[in-house]
């Protein structure tokens, strides 16, 4: 089960589940977030080639230009994670994301 995790305007930032967190966003620009299992993180993102900001893209091309990287396609709309930490897969990750967003997307109509 995820909890949601609200900001000051009752938006979902993030979410808690039973051995991890995950969050939307980390950085400065917003761009990307974080997800924690276990012992293990990973950097995360959404990207989508036809709406990506040139910021958004630069990230890209940078993250898939290193090995450590793994991208599921979703009809177009990439998950993309970088700079894993840790030993949990990245299949693993993959699985609570797309748990997350389904979540998310429920609690947003």
């Amino acid at each position: 089960m995820m909890d949601m995790i609200l900001n000051e305007n009752d938006l979902v930032v993030g979410a808690s589940f039973e051995n991890g967190t995950i969050q939307d966003y980390v950085d400065e620009t917003n761009t990307y977030g974080l997800i924690r299992i276990e012992d293990t993180t990973v950097n995360w993102f959404l990207h989508n080639q036809d709406d990506a900001s040139e910021e958004m893209q630069k990230l890209y091309e940078k993250v898939t230009a290193s090995e450590n990287h793994y991208i599921k396609n979703d009809f177009g709309e990439e998950v993309v994670l970088f700079d894993k930490k840790g030993t949990v897969s990245f299949e693993d990750f993959i699985e609570k994301i797309d748990e997350y967003l389904d979540v998310e997307l429920v609690n947003a109509l």
